[in-house]
């Protein structure tokens, strides 16, 4: 069977697309959820992996949707026929949402996650303990956020993930076994607006390359302190403000390291780092591979594709 069909058949099992009622996003923004670069099956459902993309995407859920986020941002959620609201989306946090659900999502920046569906049939006899769950968000616990690291740096050094892509899956099931009262009784209430966060990270977007101090990005915001911004941009994000400007060049080297043909030390200089070594040990240490790695991970997973398009795999691994 052909990568594509598989694609549409495992959407089509999980979820269904559902014509956008939010106006449309950014430029560039991913029209929905069918722009996985990446995805197999597992044997409770499947797993997704959208590397840095902006998403938007309305959906009728068939399967449970736990959803895991690498970066934070904000991201706008309207819940059925709920009202649409914008919501502060930590880093490392995870989210339920329950078969059945109809959401619409829009991502205000671009960030990367990765989406795990569980088939309600398949999943009732270990996991009885999901009747009771309503949605859950920004709920912290490092055993997932851990195995979805290890998920991610196994799948970009070596192409395939089919160790982690099962550990990762276990772990989110012994997580959820918890119950929803004991899930989501760590998860601490945001501090800051979602306009003022955009303020921020929008001028991170702007000034990345560049050297910039928290006094700056909390002129930026208006009307805060650089001490008080520091604390409420770490406890809303789960990032303080010097680590979220370090994701960020990451997120823009890894873009270019897959979308360009840029020498590396090139790229190195263009997103801020002082030099490709100093880029490479931030790789290696927050990613767990080398932006050599990356970049032959891609060319490996997507030969005369597009760069931004790793792959799609089928329950054994085809593509």
């Amino acid at each position: 069977m052909e990568a594509d069909r598989l694609f549409d058949l495992f959407h089509s099992e999980a979820f269904s697309e559902l014509p956008l009622t939010f106006a449309q996003g950014r430029h560039g923004c991913a029209p929905n959820l069918s722009a996985a670069p990446w995805g197999r099956a597992h044997d409770l459902g499947y797993i997704f992996y959208y590397p840095t993309y902006f998403a938007q995407a309305r959906i009728e859920l068939r399967h449970h949707l736990i959803g895991i986020e690498y970066e934070p941002g904000v991201v706008r959620v309207q819940l059925g026929s709920g009202l649409s609201l914008d919501r502060i989306v930590k880093s490392r946090s995870f989210y339920f949402v329950p078969a059945g659900s109809t959401i619409e999502v829009r991502k205000e920046n671009a960030c990367e996650y990765v989406l795990i569906t569980l088939d309600p049939e398949r999943s009732a006899s270990l996991l009885p303990e999901l009747e009771a769950f309503g949605m859950l968000e920004n709920v912290i616990d490092d055993r997932i956020s851990d195995a979805a690291f290890r998920f991610r740096r196994d799948l970009l050094r070596d192409g395939a993930a089919d160790d982690s892509v099962q550990e990762l899956v276990r772990t989110v099931i012994d997580v959820l076994r918890r119950g929803p009262g004991d899930i989501g009784a760590g998860s601490e209430r945001v501090r800051i607006s979602s306009l003022r966060l955009k303020r921020a990270l929008d001028y991170i977007g702007r000034h990345y390359s560049k050297k910039i101090s928290v006094e700056e990005i909390a002129a930026a915001v208006g009307g805060i302190s650089a001490f008080h911004f520091a604390h409420v941009f770490r406890s809303s994000l789960g990032q303080a403000p010097h680590q979220y400007v370090l994701e960020h060049k990451l997120h823009r080297a890894r873009t270019l390291l897959i979308e360009t043909q840029g020498d590396i030390a090139g790229i190195a200089y263009a997103v801020g780092f002082s030099s490709q070594a100093h880029m490479t040990e931030a790789f290696s240490r927050r990613m767990g591979v080398t932006p050599a790695q990356l970049r032959r991970a891609a060319e490996m997973l997507m030969p005369g594709r597009s760069a931004t398009s790793l792959a799609f795999a089928g329950p054994h691994g085809m593509a």
